[in-house]
């Protein structure tokens, strides 16, 4: 009994001495456009410091809201989210905390600014598109038509079920009936080894509901949204999977046969489909990626670790060229997500679908590559 007293009398006091060192500030102008009220301290050096600071930043966005076209990409996101913003920035936290500061108390930090991605995020010279236009179609003839006459790729006897009619070089393709856009299946692309141990890993981490992306957040990047058009799990290929013995040789492969490098790729998405799992028809690409320094992703390698037979479904099919690939374990399919004309726009006829497995379990491999530095923007918060 003695011992829960003294528990109530010392969360009594703690509350007190809470209440009392904050009054809590209603109302002030520009609270719609600020954010949450913001709380002043009762302690005088405190409540001076944080009424100065509101009232500059009050100014501050009040600024923000009149400067026109020059603000308009930030100017409804930049608030407070927190009523301590301001005796936080009060105290130094903008400098001492900028990661958080900056984002979520804006105002407060005097920084709409950093909400515009193009601002915290710009492309740097020195990061380049990888693709001019052609680049696309030569990198394919390379691989299907054995272009540079080396014979690098025909050990995975690359076909193409869907391409252009003409050749770079004018000539025109036999055998094609309509215009496409690539869709190239690799077979043997990974031994059975490495295959094994990329769902052995996938099992190990442990995979989660598959996500979307979803709706832009204040500081310019985007939420994961979880929807029925989706159904499969996944995780990822990141550190103790990307640097194993049996893993780093299939990175190095498909870095080599795009003709990329291995920053210009996401991290491998690992994926289970269970019976009854699907991915309706979507697309690739991303499009706020474009104005973002890892760019849009430009190519699609999805990588088949076990066998689906063709009745038990689980098929990649493009539904709007009537093709349909069955999973064949080691076998991968390669398409674009770009027009080789204008290499960082979307090339909507590459929709696509993951078939629902009826039955059995499906495993897979995704390789996303983009036309900038994706592993620099991942790193810096940029992508």
């Amino acid at each position: 009994m003695y011992i829960l007293f003294i528990f109530i009398i010392h969360y009594f006091v703690s509350y007190m001495l809470k209440s009392c060192r904050f009054s809590c500030m209603t109302c002030f102008r520009g609270t719609v456009q600020f954010g949450i009220a913001q709380r002043v301290p009762m302690a005088t050096n405190e409540r001076e410091l944080t009424e100065t600071r509101l009232a500059t930043s009050i100014e501050y966005i009040q600024r923000i809201w009149k400067d026109g076209a020059e603000s308009k990409n930030v100017r409804y996101k930049c608030k407070n989210v927190h009523e301590d913003c301001s005796y936080w920035a009060a105290l130094g936290e903008c400098e001492k905390n900028p990661t958080y500061m900056n984002l979520n108390c804006a105002p407060a930090c005097y920084t709409c600014d950093k909400l515009d991605m193009r601002h915290r995020c710009p492309i740097e010279p020195d990061n380049p598109s990888i693709w001019e236009a052609g680049d696309l179609n030569t990198m394919m003839e390379r691989i299907v038509d054995d272009a540079d006459n080396n014979g690098e790729f025909v050990r995975y006897n690359p076909k193409a079920l869907s391409r252009p009619m003409l050749k770079r070089d004018g000539s025109t393709v036999t055998g094609i009936e309509k215009d496409g856009p690539w869709v190239v299946v690799l077979e043997n692309f990974v031994s059975s080894e490495e295959a094994d141990r990329l769902v052995e890993i996938g099992k190990r981490q442990g995979y989660d509901r598959s996500a979307d992306v979803g709706k832009e957040k204040p500081d310019g990047t985007h939420e994961s949204k979880v929807s029925d058009s989706r159904t499969s799990h996944n995780t990822w290929c990141k550190e103790g999977c990307h640097d194993d013995p049996l893993v780093s040789p299939v990175i190095a492969r498909i870095a080599n046969i795009t003709r990329t490098e291995n920053k210009n790729s996401e991290y491998l998405q690992l994926l289970q489909y269970e019976p009854g799992q699907y991915y309706k028809q979507h697309h690739d690409y991303i499009g706020h990626h474009k104005e973002k320094p890892c760019g849009v992703r430009i190519l699609t390698l999805f990588i088949y670790l076990n066998d689906v037979e063709e009745d038990a479904g689980g098929g990649t099919r493009f539904s709007l060229l009537n093709i349909t690939v069955q999973p064949k374990k080691g076998s991968a399919v390669l398409w674009p997500s770009v027009l080789d004309e204008a290499p960082e726009d979307k090339d909507g006829r590459t929709d696509h679908e993951a078939l629902p497995v009826l039955r059995g379990l499906k495993y897979g491999a995704n390789a996303w590559i983009h036309n900038r530095d994706y592993k620099k923007a991942y790193t810096m918060g940029c992508q």
